[in-house]
């Protein structure tokens, strides 16, 4: 009897040891998400009371239509010093946010600098997406460019990930004339964006430390905090420090 346990537990082991052998690419993939996802837990503080107007930085929001209807004529009386607002428009290769438009035309009228952002599925066809956020997406004059929202993995790999991107990237440039913005945490910028993505793209990286805390990396734009109560919104909102003055935020807009 231990004569056969001993042989089930050797097939065990030994099968075992083949399959890990077979996924161990899904299975670093799976605890690279999982770390991923921890590194972005935000441990900063919420931001109920006033944010100070420092003038070494300027201060943005971002939406989409997870803060429902937004009421844009009270955001502007907020207590917070918002020069600037992200505005998620598309998702994948034919999905919008059904809150964009109102929320695109809703923020100009009460004067923030517009900026909308497409969230890059990385398992879609990426000159599919371009043309996702073309169809919707008209830009004006004092409007920040285009931006690219990448978070996560592709089934199919590092190297076609960053393939899609680079072709998303250069057909959106090419059709608005302007070079557009990369948004991406910054586990995920060391691990797939660094030194393997042209670094000409202006960034704005998740980090939620705090704020004024995000070294080691150029960002121009820095989401430190999901958890700013905003006067309008329903519920908590991202926070976003621009790395220069208000006069240099509009000489990035086309």
């Amino acid at each position: 009897m231990r004569v056969l346990l001993k042989y089930i537990l050797l097939f065990i082991f030994g099968l075992f040891s083949v399959l890990f052998f077979l996924n161990q690419e899904i299975i670093t993939e799976t605890l690279t998400t999982f770390f991923n996802q921890i590194s972005k837990i935000d441990y900063s503080s919420t931001y109920d009371s006033d944010l100070p107007d420092d003038s070494d930085f300027t201060f943005g929001i971002d939406v989409s239509k997870y803060q429902g209807k937004v009421k844009w004529n009270m955001v502007n009386e907020s207590h917070h010093p918002i020069k600037y607002v992200f505005i998620r428009s598309t998702m994948g290769d034919n999905r919008k946010d059904i809150r964009y438009k109102e929320n695109w035309i809703g923020a100009k009228k009460q004067g923030f600098i517009r900026g909308s952002y497409h969230y890059y599925d990385p398992n879609e066809n990426s000159t599919k997406q371009a043309h996702n956020f073309i169809e919707t997406v008209k830009l004006e004059g004092g409007d920040l460019p285009p931006i690219l929202d990448i978070e996560a993995f592709s089934k199919f790999g590092d190297k076609n990930l960053r393939k899609g991107i680079k072709n998303w990237l250069k057909i959106i440039e090419e059709h608005y004339e302007v070079t557009p913005i990369i948004y991406t945490g910054l586990s995920f910028y060391n691990q797939q964006i660094k030194g393997k993505i042209d670094n000409k793209y202006p960034l704005w990286i998740a980090a939620y430390s705090g704020r004024n805390r995000l070294t080691g990396v150029d960002w121009r734009f820095h989401q430190f905090t999901t958890k700013v109560q905003v006067k309008g919104i329903r519920g908590k909102v991202d926070g976003n420090d621009f790395n220069g003055t208000l006069e240099q935020l509009k000489n990035l807009t086309i």
